[in-house]
């Protein structure tokens, strides 16, 4: 999508970002479909898994 040279560089990943929040797509599963719906590029796709994906909570060492 971002060929379009009516579109500046990065336009698909803020797309895609304003997704994420407003359908709240916080596991792998559902972040691949947004990178796919908006045509990310590896890099991009890399940022959002990086970035948006909801990691387990991990519970304090027993003492």
């Amino acid at each position: 999508m971002s060929d379009c040279y009516l579109l500046p560089k990065g336009t698909d990943l803020i797309r895609a970002v304003k997704y994420i929040g407003e359908h709240h797509c916080h596991d792998a599963r559902s972040l691949n479909e947004v990178a796919f719906r908006f045509d990310l590029n590896p890099l991009d796709q890399q940022f959002i898994l990086e970035h948006f994906i909801e990691q387990p909570e991990s519970k304090p060492p027993a003492k």
